[in-house]
């Protein structure tokens, strides 16, 4: 799992309702909606689905430590689905203790490995790295008008990718996989049906015109591969896409830190 650094988030509370603009821009749908369409949420499930309970969030100083911000920025995403939240003021076993004492019925908390949401009442756990593959699926699913027997260039076959994968072939589109471990690629392969794996990385770029990027690496993606008709929904983090694509995609790339990854781990969770 990628760690974010403080910066990488520093204004995102600020900016959620600019981003979802973006996102409806893009996507033409909102956070939400896309959150729901990874899960098969209709509205009316999701309304009922906010009487839950309280989202808890709670710092972990495990490992290399608090990222400070991230706590409060998982809450403001949760908050503006509508849903209440709070970060607990203890951390490590205090903060369990205290989200389980005021009442938290779902719990969000992360380390240098592992991210997670917790549906304390069916003992339901979600990664955040297939949840954010399945929910950037969804919103390329969305930009691209359907993915149902369309071809998707799939860049990393780590849970992400794994995520990424079983959402998209679940509906109907032609999965390939690219990655630089093969025998990761293989795994992916085995555990999706229908996926197949391509061998040359820059002639497959040069061939497909939806890509989902679900690699670590930066700037792997030149704007000599940006067509007028690519799309790419791309949650690797840094961005694969070097600095003169981004002009060159205006309107068709779906990129961030944190805020489809939460918004589908906690629909997920609450599943």
């Amino acid at each position: 799992m990628t760690r974010l650094r403080a910066e990488d988030i520093l204004d995102m509370a600020e900016n959620l309702k600019e981003y979802n603009k973006q996102l409806l821009n893009n996507v033409g749908k909102a956070l939400w909606e896309i959150a729901a369409h990874a899960n098969g949420h209709r509205q009316a499930e999701i309304n009922d689905l906010v009487q839950f309970g309280p989202v808890a969030v709670i710092p972990v100083s495990s490992g290399q430590g608090i990222i400070n911000g991230f706590s409060g920025s998982v809450q403001k995403i949760i908050e503006f689905l509508g849903f209440p939240a709070f970060v607990t003021g203890g951390h490590d076993v205090g903060g369990l203790a205290e989200a389980i004492e005021k009442g938290g019925k779902v719990i969000f908390l992360a380390d240098d490995d592992h991210f997670v949401a917790i549906n304390l009442a069916k003992g339901k756990v979600v990664d955040n790295g297939k949840a954010t593959g399945k929910g950037y699926a969804a919103a390329l699913d969305l930009m691209s008008g359907g993915l149902r027997d369309k071809k998707v260039l799939l860049l990393g076959a780590g849970p992400v990718g794994m995520g990424a994968a079983a959402f998209m072939s679940a509906q109907g589109a032609k999965v390939f996989v690219y990655d630089i471990n093969r025998p990761q690629a293989e795994k992916l392969k085995d555990v999706v049906p229908g996926v197949q794996i391509v061998q040359d990385f820059y002639q497959a770029l040069s061939e497909y015109k939806l890509l989902f990027d679900a690699t670590p690496s930066a700037e792997i993606i030149g704007k000599e591969f940006i067509r007028e008709d690519t799309m790419i929904a791309a949650p690797g983090i840094p961005l694969g896409l070097s600095q003169e694509c981004l002009p060159l995609l205006a309107g068709r790339l779906v990129h961030d830190m944190l805020e489809i990854g939460v918004a589908t781990m906690l629909f997920e969770a609450l599943a």
